[in-house]
């Protein structure tokens, strides 16, 4: 079973992403990390957890053992800009699920339009 992690230190996050990525995936964590945010987590976490289980089953061949996923989730709970990295057996199944998608509505903080996520998942 997956399993999601945070936080995590964003240098080893960094080393195996783009510069794009790896500020996105630190905002997200960040944003997931305290307050409201950590309990959007809690909230978000079992709809993210049976992703990952029917898209990266125990014993996938060639699945990576770590997964980055970053989005936006806007006020409806639909997450754009979803990026999921290495691409790897399952990770074009994450991020098509989480484009279709409809999370729980975000903590929103005044005047912006959607909640940064960075996630950190091992697949082992």
């Amino acid at each position: 079973m997956a399993r999601l992690a945070l936080p995590i230190v964003l240098a080893a996050v960094a080393a195996g992403c783009g510069a794009g990525l790896a500020e996105r995936y630190g905002a997200g964590n960040r944003a997931l990390s305290t307050g409201d945010g950590a309990m959007y987590f809690v909230v978000i976490a079992p709809a993210l957890q049976a992703t990952l289980n029917r898209c990266i089953p125990p014993g996938t061949p060639g699945a990576s053992p770590m997964l980055v996923v970053v989005a936006d989730v806007d006020a409806l709970g639909a997450a754009t800009h979803v990026e999921v990295e290495p691409d790897s057996p399952g990770s074009a199944c994450v991020r098509q699920a989480l484009r279709e998608a409809r999370l729980p509505k975000p903590p929103l903080a005044p005047g912006t339009t959607s909640f940064p996520i960075g996630l950190r998942i091992d697949t082992q």
